[in-house]
């Protein structure tokens, strides 16, 4: 908070004066006010930009120093200092204000100018891997899954969106960032938004810009503000006292623009790795948002050093060499669909059927097959109205006629307005709304709208709805929320369908419903249960657990991949203990993903609670022919290190210490997923492919 009140001061102040046990007689009388307020100052004459100020006063009991308008007042007893750090590079002068507070009340304040330089000095090893010798240019890590993202500020990963590869507007992938210097310590960061000048824009932000645009929620938008936007300023990296490091680009921007104002907190820097988090201020109002952002160096697509092996002893293999079913004494199977747990919006059922996991011809086959496809998961909605309870007042809530409202979809299901499909039985209106629960969806999977204004349950407090559903039995949740509160605002009700494949009428009794107010409606479609609609695939995936499981080695994995859009083969590891200590806890290592999506790009991860999913720690290389023929995919793991390398080459390395999972056992787990949050969109002519493994062989 920016002030403390006097009450605190004096609150703090007595509970220091009864553990000394003082008398009535020491304490200054009501109103007593601080008197010759003095402020010694002592300005860094190194260029960091740390000033202190010591302040005294007669009665005083404390004092609060304000450095700067925004930043957080410093509170301070008599005697003690107060430190504070400016940042803002060049010479300038800052007013600092000194309030004493006496412990009647009484208080007096004093300003003092300071002048000082800010020196943009940067640690040599921090600026050779931003800038290299003088220069380095930066582009979009566009084909790392997570390389944009953006969450709430109160976690430290993108929980909101987190993009899958070559998924955004090529106008942002066509950005470079140049950060570069000279031997007089001028530090220049350029942005180069590509041959059109056009840059991608936080949708709330186009208006700043262009007022007269309608720009539709959600959807970014490509824009030229090279006009009105800066592209070009210094930059510096402030060491935080924490032990971070906040990279300030002054009034410019790292090519997204979604106002954050010039600091981006440095989460990850290396010679071909540049991470950043942004704390944006919405032109729009709404509230502040966390953004992720992942570069590469310009030009890179892989390579490395060769991989020099500690681990030379063979302690276990799999060379599949015997025809058939994979070996019992190696591997047991995942059966079923994202209901088991494996979830990330994937499409296939597993089987252990010949037709999806096979040993022949001396490899393992895993084959993902398309199943044709099921109408199973299509609902529809219409005519939400306020009801009595004798179904007698009728008030019109939404019906989708003319102009539909807003749809707001989640869980991996979507709703839109289409022609009534079924204009038969209870309901012949000409439009309707449709919900499509997808295989992969989650169980919570639905569609909200707000309403222009508070539902009125003083009278009306039942709502009735037209549904259709393919099946009887389907669950069908209605919830009533405050927008401004809906954590906390809220309520709902479930009812199931009665008829099959023919609309019929549900009536919700709100009548119990505490006095909110509610402006949105949410609606859930076979609540409880993943997606079951669109095209059906099956799939294998077998695992080591229990059977074959290793602390530290060398993982060796000869694989020729599968193809197609939405396919998603990975050899990879989990924690042995995720059972009782649950990913991401237990740790996770992914020794090779290949999404059909992004051909001949190859990827290798770690997962552990301070980086999963799309904010994990990923490195990708190109690998030419990844579907034609085989390369050796391998994993060096000790208690320092996990260095990923394709065909003898490293391309990625990871840290490992003891604060994280990956000093205990691990055991593989071999699969081809269908879409899903890094798969994709699956190829609508997709059939089958396969992922075939000539052996798998564990070095300690």
């Amino acid at each position: 908070m920016k002030k403390n009140s006097f009450a605190l001061a004096y609150l703090v102040l007595c509970a220091f004066i009864v553990l000394l046990s003082c008398d009535d007689d020491d304490i200054p009388a009501q109103g007593v006010i601080p008197v010759n307020l003095t402020i010694d100052s002592n300005v860094s004459a190194d260029g960091s930009g740390l000033v202190e100020v010591t302040p005294s006063a007669e009665n005083a009991v404390s004092f609060v120093v304000d450095f700067e308008p925004d930043a957080d007042a410093v509170i301070i007893a008599p005697g003690e200092t107060a430190s504070y750090q400016y940042t803002q590079t060049g010479e300038t002068t800052y007013e600092i204000t000194v309030t004493a507070y006496s412990l009647g009340g009484g208080k007096v304040s004093s300003t003092i100018t300071v002048g000082l330089e800010v020196l943009p000095g940067i640690d040599p090893d921090i600026l050779q891997k931003l800038a290299g010798d003088g220069e380095k240019r930066w582009v979009w890590a566009q084909t790392v899954g997570g390389h944009f993202g953006v969450g709430p500020t109160t976690n430290d990963f993108p929980e909101f969106f987190s993009a899958t590869p070559n998924s955004l507007n090529p106008c942002l992938y066509d950005d470079v960032l140049v950060f570069s210097y000279d031997d007089s310590n001028n530090f220049t960061y350029t942005l180069e938004p590509g041959s059109t000048n056009e840059v991608f824009i936080n949708w709330t932000e186009v208006n700043r810009f262009f007022p007269e645009a309608t720009p539709q929620q959600f959807v970014d938008e490509c824009r030229d503000i090279t006009d009105q936007a800066s592209f070009q300023s210094e930059f510096t990296v402030i060491e935080n006292v924490d032990g971070t490091q906040t990279l300030d680009i002054g009034e410019s921007f790292l090519s997204y623009w979604a106002v954050i104002p010039g600091q981006y907190q440095i989460t990850e820097l290396t010679e071909d790795r540049l991470v950043v988090r942004g704390i944006s201020q919405p032109f729009n109002g709404d509230d502040p948002l966390a953004w992720y952002s992942i570069f590469t160096p310009e030009g890179e697509t892989g390579g490395g050093d060769p991989l020099e092996t500690a681990f030379t002893n063979l302690v276990w293999s799999d060379e599949f060499d015997t025809d058939g079913a994979p070996d019992p004494a190696s591997w047991t199977y995942d059966l079923g669909n994202g209901d088991n747990g494996w979830g990330n919006q994937e499409l296939q059922s597993y089987t252990s059927d010949p037709s999806n996991v096979v040993v022949e011809g001396g490899n393992l086959k895993i084959t993902a097959r398309s199943e044709g496809t099921t109408t199973d998961g299509i609902y529809y909605y219409d005519e939400f109205q306020l009801v009595d309870a004798g179904n007698t007042t009728q008030v019109l809530v939404e019906d989708f006629e003319n102009a539909a409202p807003a749809l707001n979809n989640f869980g991996g299901g979507f709703s839109e307005v289409i022609d009534n499909p079924d204009p038969t039985g209870s309901n012949t209106t000409a439009t309707v709304a449709r919900f499509t629960k997808p295989i992969g969806s989650e169980v919570f999977a639905g569609t909200s709208f707000d309403v222009s204004s508070p539902l009125d349950l003083s009278t009306t407090n039942q709502i009735s709805i037209k549904t259709w559903s393919p099946t009887v039995g389907t669950v069908v949740k209605l919830k009533l929320e405050n927008s401004a509160d809906a954590d906390n605002q809220s309520f709902e009700v479930d009812l199931s369908t009665t008829v099959m494949n023919a609309w019929e009428e549900l009536v919700y009794d709100f009548s119990m419903a505490p006095d909110f107010s509610y402006d949105r409606v949410v609606i859930f479609f076979d609540f409880g249960s993943t997606g079951s609609a669109g095209a059906a695939y099956t799939s294998a995936r077998i695992k080591s657990e229990g059977l074959q499981e290793f602390t530290y080695g060398r993982v060796a994995a000869r694989a020729k991949l599968p193809t197609g859009g939405g396919t998603w083969p990975a050899i990879w590891m989990l924690g042995a203990d995720y059972l009782t200590n649950p990913w991401p806890a237990a740790g996770e290592m992914d020794i090779m993903e290949h999404v059909g999506n992004q051909q001949d790009v190859v990827f290798a991860s770690t997962h552990d609670p301070n980086n999963f999913a799309g904010n994990a720690r990923t490195g990708s290389t190109l690998v030419e022919g990844a579907s034609d023929e085989f390369h050796l995919y391998e994993m060096e793991w000790n208690e320092t290190e996990i260095k990923f390398a394709v065909d003898g080459i490293v391309y990625h390395t990871v840290s490992n210490d003891t604060s994280l999972p990956f000093n205990k056992d691990f055991f593989f787990i071999l699969n081809v997923a269908m879409g899903g949050t890094f798969g994709g969109n699956v190829d609508a002519n997709f059939t089958e492919s396969t992922m075939e493994i000539d052996y798998i062989r564990m070095y300690q």
